[in-house]
């Protein structure tokens, strides 16, 4: 049986800003990625964890663990892509699973809306930071990452 520990008030007020600010941040960096490009933000992270791997592909089980993701939730996700032309779907070189691969028309929308979606991100987030911040940051995303399961940072 799990024992109850109840949050102290400091804990209590850090976690619900920590959650809000990844609500915030996640909402704002969704709309000025639609803003200048046609691409979500699943499409993003799907298109910027297989364009720079070689030949643009993956294997579509290591994509769904990599972006912590159901197989149903990911297979849905790249029909929709597949229909715009940004990914396909191809067996892969064991002959038994499948892969996923970016298409030109993939790259070149990551390609089009990278450079604008790393601008949002630093100033919405890393110029708000202080230097000695991201040390701490880091630190603090390996501990409890790491310690998750089926994590991998």
């Amino acid at each position: 049986m799990i024992s109850e520990r109840r949050l102290s008030e400091d804990e209590l007020r850090t976690w619900k800003g920590l959650r809000l600010m990844f609500r915030q941040l996640e909402a704002h960096l969704a709309r000025e990625l639609a803003r200048v490009s046609e691409l979500s933000m699943q499409d993003y992270d799907v298109l910027s964890s297989v364009a720079p791997l070689p030949e643009h592909r993956g294997a579509i089980k290591a994509l769904a663990e990599h972006l912590s993701w159901s197989f149903s939730r990911l297979s849905h996700h790249l029909d929709r892509m597949a229909r715009r032309s940004l990914v396909r779907r191809e067996p892969a070189a064991d002959g038994v699973s499948t892969d996923v691969v970016v298409t030109e028309e993939g790259m070149a929308a990551i390609s089009a809306a990278t450079g604008a979606h790393l601008t949002a991100v630093r100033q919405s987030f890393f110029d708000r930071l202080r230097s000695e911040d991201l040390a701490t940051l880091e630190r603090i995303s390996i501990e409890v990452s790491g310690n998750l399961p089926g994590s991998a940072l």
